[in-house]
């Protein structure tokens, strides 16, 4: 696997958050959350609101974690294990805008912007579980998240995450996801994870701690998301961010171990660059750089680790879009990330392409090709093909061998072009753009997704409404 740090270094940051956690802390802005730490072992400064973790129940949660976290789908054939030693994927989470399928302008994302994504999804093979893809700015701004999840329920038979605004949202979201499996179904196998992030440095608001309760309560995997960006919200030297991210990333899974031991938790560090000429948050090969560091803690704690994989600041479907996700998703990958997140964005994340994310679709199933490695044994080693062909002048096309092993050796591409110029020019001289814009709409025209009992979807309108009628604008 590749490796940036050596296991002195990681020792060291380790060690390091140790440190900070026990001397510095975190702030906690949930007076309520305090005073639980408190009674459970941590050290509590009330009036400066930090909370102060022991290196013994830093270790000692850390041990508590699962090594492997089963999402679980409405279609069980949709069920993935993080940590299995397989890699996983996902689309980017909570973009605003999309560029239309048809007139290829941006434009802010509705809800039908939300079905249609996550449908497509759902009919990618090499993308295994779904996010908040973007927020329908069609419908009340209070009541996005909660419509996104509705929307998703309905348009999709993976595992999906939600994450809400806030723990009033989420308390709408935990009765859409009873109302599909029960109560305790939800309990047991929730079909649906939770992301919670830190404010860097250091610092967990109150929306972040209520709804990382009510998770826990109901036994829902949490993704622990820190997202300092380098030299503003976190040290300028990336080896300085990958501590402080790591000193959040432990924050959070001992509070979440305290709250519900045994709660699956996913390593989630979301490390990002700061450009110093532009002032803007980048995805420069830093970012790959980072990730694989994370990577490599998260192998150290025994923790399945998700990282931001394929992600451009390119505004465009263009050459620095192919080659920034390219790299920030095979880096981290070769490294043994269990799950790559980000497919279907450009403009650092802010933006959602239709034809991006089929074309991501294609880019996964390389760098599943590519982590596969190459098989080495006598078989394949394949001296006596070998000797059998310059024995018998005839060719490799001919033997059974080259059929028995063909598709098991090599990635066979659904976009990607591998034709001649003149049968290229044939079938139109399209680019993988274009290509990919087909497919888009030719998956919307015949997938459809597995289809949700009428009273279910009954409930979810029902629940809407309520959150409609009393939720605060």
């Amino acid at each position: 696997m590749l490796k940036l740090l050596t296991s002195d270094h990681v020792e060291q940051i380790h060690t390091s958050s140790l440190r900070i956690l026990k001397e510095v802390g975190v702030l906690i802005h949930d007076e309520d959350f305090l005073k639980f730490l408190y009674d459970n072992g941590v050290n509590v400064d009330f009036k400066g609101k930090r909370a102060k973790f022991p290196a013994s129940l830093v270790e000692e949660c850390i041990k508590k974690a699962p090594k492997r976290v089963l999402l679980y789908a409405r279609e069980p054939k949709h069920n993935i294990t993080l940590g299995n030693g397989k890699i996983y994927t996902r689309p980017v989470g909570g973009a605003a805008n999309v560029i239309d399928l048809n007139s290829g302008k941006v434009r802010p994302s509705t809800r039908e912007d939300v079905e249609n994504l996550t449908r497509i999804v759902d009919f990618l093979p090499n993308i295994h579980s779904q996010t908040m893809i973007v927020y329908p700015t069609d419908v009340p701004e209070h009541l996005r998240d909660i419509y996104a999840v509705e929307a998703i329920i309905r348009n999709t038979g993976k595992n999906f995450d939600a994450t809400p605004y806030n723990d009033t949202s989420y308390q709408y979201m935990i009765k859409m996801l009873e109302a599909v499996v029960g109560h305790e179904e939800l309990m047991k196998h929730s079909i649906a994870t939770t992301s919670i992030s830190p404010t860097s440095p250091l610092q967990f608001s109150k929306d972040v701690t209520k709804v990382m309760v009510r998770a826990a309560k109901h036994n829902i995997p949490i993704a622990v998301l820190p997202c300092p960006l380098s030299g503003a919200t976190s040290p300028v030297t990336l080896i300085g961010t990958i501590l402080q991210q790591n000193v959040e990333m432990l924050a959070g899974i001992v509070m979440i171990q305290i709250l519900n031991p045994g709660n699956p938790v996913e390593y989630s560090p979301r490390c990002i660059p700061l450009s110093m000429s532009t002032g803007q948050a980048c995805d420069g090969i830093e970012a790959a750089l980072m990730s694989i560091g994370c990577v490599q803690l998260a192998k150290f704690y025994g923790l399945p680790c998700d990282v931001y994989g394929l992600d451009t600041d390119s505004k465009l479907l263009d050459e620095q879009a192919a080659f920034e996700r390219a790299l920030n998703g095979i880096l981290p990958a070769l490294a043994g990330a269990d799950s790559l997140s980000g497919a279907g964005c450009i403009e650092s994340g802010i933006t959602v392409s239709y034809e991006q994310l089929v074309i991501d679709d294609e880019i996964f199933g390389m760098i599943f090709r590519a982590v596969k490695g190459i098989t080495f044994n006598e078989e394949k080693l394949a001296v006596d093909v070998i000797t059998k062909v310059v024995n018998e002048s005839t060719n490799f096309l001919q033997q059974k061998h080259t059929l028995k092993h063909y598709r098991e050796e090599y990635f066979i591409p659904k976009l990607v072009d591998r034709s001649s110029r003149s049968q290229w020019e044939k079938m139109g001289s399209k680019n993988i753009v274009e290509v990919a814009r087909e497919k888009a709409k030719k998956i919307l025209s015949e997938h459809e997704p597995p289809k949700l009992d009428n009273d279910i979807c009954k409930q979810l309108k029902e629940i809407l409404k309520e959150a409609a009628k009393n939720l605060p604008s």
